[in-house]
């Protein structure tokens, strides 16, 4: 694997990044198609659009990426709006270089909270444990969010005394 990242999104990465989403079988199409939609305002509209993008590659092959930005209407706080490794790099440490990235250039821009809401269903208790592992904190879950039985969970963790 010779894994790089970079911070510039490509109209071709669409694609790429979509079938990432894919394969981790845990979206559900819609919010693939939501997430695509964020992506295309971010090449439309580059930095006005509120939003970041790390990605990480192999040799030339989009292999996991997240999106960021700034949480409208707060003075410091951010969300990481999507996250998602390809399936078969997941547990190799890509996720927590992404995450450790985004809250540097977080840091970077003053920012002092980062927020990320996650799905409560079974499914995503490896995501949730990732998040814990990193020092996110659950601090609300709305039952029946996202559909019955599938509970939207938000994290924060406060990056203010980030070193």
């Amino acid at each position: 694997m010779n894994i790089s990242f970079r911070h510039t999104l490509l109209s071709d990465d669409r694609g790429p990044l979509a079938a990432v989403m894919e394969s981790t079988g845990l979206f559900y199409d819609f919010e693939v198609d939501v997430a695509m939609e964020v992506l295309n305002t971010l090449l439309e509209q580059g930095e006005q659009s509120g939003y970041s993008v790390v990605i990480a590659q192999d040799g030339t092959q989009p292999v996991a990426f997240a999106v960021y930005g700034p949480t409208p209407c707060t003075v410091s706080g951010w969300d990481i709006y999507w996250m998602a490794v390809r399936d078969n790099l997941r547990g190799k440490g890509l996720g927590s270089l992404l995450i450790e990235i985004i809250e540097k250039e977080i840091f970077r821009q003053g920012g002092t909270d980062i927020w990320i809401e996650t799905s409560g269903r079974e499914a995503y208790f490896p995501t949730r444990q990732f998040y814990e592992k990193h020092r996110y904190r659950a601090m609300a879950e709305l039952p029946d969010f996202y559909a019955p039985g599938d509970s939207k969970v938000v994290y924060g963790k406060n990056v203010s005394l980030f070193r």
